[in-house]
């Protein structure tokens, strides 16, 4: 009886399995509106060059370029220009960190100080997966003013830049709460490199790269853009771009200093989901909603976003810096691949990523009715929010009769949208930000999906 069990078991097991795998590809008609919303959104946001992959399960079904690689240039954008990746580069340090947890170099649950035993201030409870999930309660890089003058400082060495990082501070307890801070993977490259004896890079390239064929993945230039085949990153100041000066890709390698081509990011999606990069435990282990202290979990594992937009699970992750935005979400259920590559600082290719990926697996449009809210309770939800990075609290303000979300930097003014049930979501754009707040007591906890697609989580400041 137990043997015919576990055979039927094991049917119904590959007849799931085989379901899934046999997910159809979308329409052509379908993808020609992918297309259309894609030429749509870069027009609106006035991005100079985008590259769109969508992958059914293992199969290419739509590679497109649009725009130009570079304003001063005719060439083309194609599947295969190379853009900066941002903080999707994550996602490579954290297929490491597990790589060498499963070949016993360290554990997850090792202490943060058993391997940077040269930054101080570290409490003796972080460990590993706190980095890995940004629940350590390490400061941000960047609200660092040390950290930041030698970022800018031409000629500094990433070993100039880790002596300074180790004096870094953890503001609160680590598994307490999620915020995301780029000096979690910062402290992670430099566990990397001591354990491989070797550039990040090089470890990377030789693990994942090489053996998966994504040719196009690489350490960023100085400069991108140099050349055919390279995108340019931009930013917009005062109406017009302008190319985004040369960064030291060398001190932020493992928090996104990676370019490569939508193409091969969209094949690294489908790898790790596909257990062709790293081990199905490994996966399963970045697509855990990190657990906190308080019995909640944050939605966010290691380097993957995993929230649920529209009724459907979603991971991924998104990357800003260099000129660049950049965007791949993968979905599980649907086996689909969506990456969306732009060379235009804060443009937001998670909007458009959102836009095409419902329109593919059929999804119906968010509600977005406008719910009629008196003066004295739109007051309730004003306010100054701590998110877990001191000295950045986007706030919301009253004006003219109507909510408004504020980011001191980047600088964003935002109109918002009263939809009911303590949320409010971006005025122009459905798939902008939405901010849910506490329904005991409006007003004194924050939830917001933001850049990126992330979720954040706020307390109201006194």
């Amino acid at each position: 009886m137990k043997s015919l069990l576990a055979l039927s078991l094991s049917v119904l097991l590959c007849c799931m399995s085989l379901a899934s795998a046999s997910s159809p590809a979308p329409s052509a008609a379908k993808l020609a509106e992918a297309t259309a919303i894609a030429e749509a959104e870069m027009k609106e946001q006035q991005i100079p060059g985008l590259a769109l992959v969508v992958m059914q399960g293992d199969e290419v079904v739509l590679a497109r370029g649009f725009g130009r690689e570079d304003i001063g240039r005719e060439d083309p954008v194609t599947e295969k220009t190379v853009f900066g990746l941002g903080s999707i580069a994550k996602q490579f340090v954290a297929a490491t960190i597990l790589q060498l947890a499963e070949q016993r170099k360290l554990s997850l649950d090792d202490p943060a100080a058993q391997h940077l035993p040269e930054f101080t201030r570290l409490p003796p409870e972080l460990k590993i997966r706190h980095l890995l999930s940004h629940t350590s309660g390490m400061r941000e890089e960047f609200m660092q003013q040390e950290l930041k003058e030698l970022f800018d400082r031409p000629g500094t060495t990433f070993a100039e830049y880790v002596e300074a990082a180790s004096d870094a501070p953890s503001e609160w307890p680590p598994g307490s709460r999620w915020s995301y801070s780029n000096m979690n993977y910062l402290m992670l490259t430099v566990v990397v490199e001591r354990l491989t004896g070797e550039p990040l890079e090089r470890t990377v390239a030789k693990r994942f790269f090489e053996p998966l064929g994504l040719h196009s993945m690489q350490l960023c230039a100085l400069q991108p853009g140099e050349s055919p085949g390279n995108a340019r990153g931009y930013i917009r100041r005062e109406g017009e771009l302008l190319p985004h000066p040369p960064e030291n890709v060398m001190l932020f390698r493992g928090s996104g200093g990676f370019c490569g081509s939508a193409l091969d990011l969209a094949r690294w999606t489908r790898a790790l989901a596909g257990g062709k990069a790293i081990s199905a435990h490994a996966y399963r282990q970045m697509t855990t909603r990190a657990p906190l202290t308080n019995g909640g979990k944050a939605e966010y594992g290691f380097a993957i976003d995993l929230g649920s937009h529209d009724g459907v699970q979603r991971n991924g992750h998104g990357g800003y810096g260099g000129g660049f935005a950049a965007q791949a979400a993968y979905y599980p259920d649907a086996q689909l691949t969506v990456v969306v590559l732009t060379n235009r600082n804060f443009a937001f290719p998670e909007h458009i990523e959102r836009k095409i990926s419902r329109r593919l697996l059929g999804r119906p449009e968010p509600k977005r009715a406008e719910v009629a809210i008196s003066a004295e309770e739109l007051q309730r939800y004003a306010g100054s929010y701590d998110v877990g990075i001191p000295g950045w609290y986007p706030q919301t303000v009253v004006r003219d009769g109507r909510l408004w979300f504020e980011l001191s930097g980047p600088p964003m003014r935002l109109p918002l949208v009263y939809v009911g049930n303590h949320e409010f979501v971006a005025a122009d754009d459905v798939d902008g930000y939405r901010l849910t707040f506490s329904k005991d007591g409006p007003g004194r906890e924050l939830r917001l999906v933001g850049m990126g697609m992330m979720t954040w989580y706020g307390r109201r400041r006194p």
